[in-house]
């Protein structure tokens, strides 16, 4: 089975603002979604992997819009990008503005590999719990693939692994 590219949401009412950031990551490996529509922000961000929020939205400030989508879309890592750092959470990664196009893409490359490993984490348990007696081969391969994305991760990776247990 094919595995789909992590979609990457970037959440702005500005159009220059949105453009700029999605053009930094148009050339990478991801499916990348730019709105400034606030219902399309939510229902996007349930299915993304990663979402860049770059400003206010309707009536809602960055600050707002970080808090309703760490609560509404738990599995989506979230990058507060801006001038302002907003307060501790519910954030996974902050660039100061003037983001560096270099920055945004390593950020969301760290983000997006986590989100592949909870993935993995999550196919792990469910063929760890069905015992693979159709394929016994599975469970050792997403063991392998677990343990391979793992390697580039810090304790803040963890952190939130355990945040999305929390959730669920």
């Amino acid at each position: 089975m094919p595995r789909r590219s992590p979609t990457v949401l970037v959440v702005a009412e500005d159009e220059l603002t949105r453009q700029r950031y999605r053009s930094a990551l148009e050339d990478s490996r991801y499916d990348v979604v730019a709105t400034g529509v606030p219902d399309e922000v939510l229902a996007t961000a349930k299915q993304a992997s990663v979402a860049a929020v770059a400003g206010p939205v309707g009536p809602r400030t960055r600050r707002s819009l970080l808090r309703t989508l760490s609560e509404r879309a738990p599995g989506c890592a979230l990058v507060s990008l801006g001038s302002e750092r907003p307060p501790t959470g519910p954030h996974d990664a902050h660039l100061e503005a003037p983001v560096c196009p270099d920055d945004l893409l390593a950020t969301v490359d760290h983000l997006a590999t986590r989100a592949v490993y909870f993935e993995r984490l999550d196919a792990l348990v469910a063929a760890a719990r069905r015992a693979t007696a159709t394929d016994p081969g599975r469970l050792t391969r997403l063991r392998d693939e677990t343990r391979q994305l793992q390697g580039s991760f810090d304790s803040t990776d963890f952190e939130a692994a355990f945040r999305l247990v929390d959730v669920a």
